[in-house]
């Protein structure tokens, strides 16, 4: 048996035994017991989809290294090349710029594409790759917006037009065809620099032969991050820094109670969309409003909540997927706790890649060197006036 086939049926058991409880609790309070064996199998289930979605993150990473090795063959001595790479990074980091030979110098220059070895230096594409993946998995943001790469920072301007009102009528024979001026504007897509905190990495570490430098700087400099850009992108004000999707969506006509989400406030939230956007739109809460949409049921007495964990599908609501982003607020007075739309329109724009820097002296009495990393992001959600994405906001009191 897979590895992946054992996690789902793994995560399938912790399910059961969710829904035995639930049906064997339906329409009365629990006991302490069997409330504290709720929370337990809770807590369970999102170890065992947390170890699920790993496992899926790693095949996935490994079939398209599978075929990029298949579409373009590697020399024979290619593994010996990267070795040599490696070497000649490690060596920079630990003597710096000044202190490398000029076999290694030569090799890294070419590699990264870049001269004068004197201050930062951009890291290795394979940690540059091991770090987008970390990002993607974080939060919720990067796997829900549109990603672009741009080579400069100047303002990029993303226009819009609005035509929704123009539509083919009949005309006579002989007589003049109607006129319509599509409404046009645009949005502009600024690039804010983000800064992970510096990390300390001392010597003696970098000394170790057997010591994995690239899970290091993808653990520690990837997860900070993504914790800042994720946050701002969700939601972010809009002043010095991107505006977040929650900010940009639009306030649905449900209006949700303070502490509590019902099934017609969901379907009022995916009415308010408009077709062409719902037709590929998806959901986005956090774990905590998840578990409490668990226990809503529809007309019919079943639970609207349709997990795939038993044929390995993925989660639905009303059919539709759902990302789950822990910035989004927990359902409460005044929260934006749900969004539903089309989220590929939130546009995430990065200028060129996540860069790692190498500071030298800042740490030098503690023979250890610093290093933190950067890149340049904004986001805007692309609304040309009929409202792509929505949020359920729930009342004060």
């Amino acid at each position: 048996m897979s590895k992946l086939k054992s996690l789902r049926e793994a995560r399938a058991s912790v399910f059961t035994q969710v829904d035995e409880l639930r049906t064997a609790a339906d329409g009365r309070e629990m006991t302490v017991e069997e409330q504290a064996r709720w929370n337990q199998l809770l807590s369970d289930y999102d170890k065992a989809d947390k170890a699920v979605e790993t496992e899926e993150r790693y095949l996935d990473i490994e079939r398209r290294q599978t075929e990029q090795r298949v579409d373009q063959p590697s020399p024979p001595n290619t593994q010996k090349q990267e070795q040599e790479y490696r070497s000649a990074f490690c060596d920079y980091l630990l003597r710096g710029g000044n202190g490398i030979s000029a076999e290694s110098r030569a090799l890294f220059e070419e590699r990264a594409g870049i001269t004068g070895l004197s201050a930062g230096v951009i890291v290795p594409t394979t940690l540059a790759d091991s770090i987008e993946i970390a990002l993607k998995a974080y939060g919720g943001m990067f796997e829900a917006g549109t990603i672009l790469s741009t080579a400069t920072g100047g303002d990029l301007i993303m226009p819009t037009v609005n035509n929704t009102t123009a539509k083919a009528v009949v005309v006579p024979e002989y007589n003049q065809s109607t006129k319509s001026a599509p409404s046009f504007g645009s949005e502009a897509l600024k690039a804010y620099t983000y800064r992970t905190p510096i990390v300390p990495v001392s010597m003696e570490l970098l000394q170790d032969s057997s010591f994995d430098l690239e899970a290091l700087l993808s653990s520690l400099l990837a997860d900070s991050f993504g914790r800042g850009v994720n946050e701002d992108l969700t939601v972010g004000s809009g002043t010095n820094k991107p505006k977040g999707i929650v900010n940009w969506a639009i306030a649905s006509e449900a209006k949700p109670a303070a502490a509590a989400i019902t099934l017609d406030d969901i379907i009022d939230l995916i009415k308010g969309v408009d077709s062409a956007y719902a037709r590929n739109g998806r959901f986005m809460f956090n774990r905590s409003t998840l578990w409490s949409l668990v226990k809503i049921k529809d007309s019919t007495g079943r639970y609207i909540w349709q997990e795939g964990a038993r044929d390995g599908t993925p989660p639905t609501l009303f059919g539709k997927n759902y990302i789950l982003n822990d910035d989004i607020a927990d359902v409460g007075a005044g929260n934006a706790s749900m969004l539903f739309g089309d989220l590929s329109k939130y546009k995430i724009r990065m200028v060129k890649n996540f860069r790692v820097i190498r500071l030298n002296e800042l740490l030098a009495e503690y023979l250890s060197i610093g290093l933190f990393g950067f890149a340049r992001v904004d986001g805007i959600l692309l609304d040309a006036g009929t409202h792509p994405v929505h949020k359920l906001v729930h009342k004060s009191s």
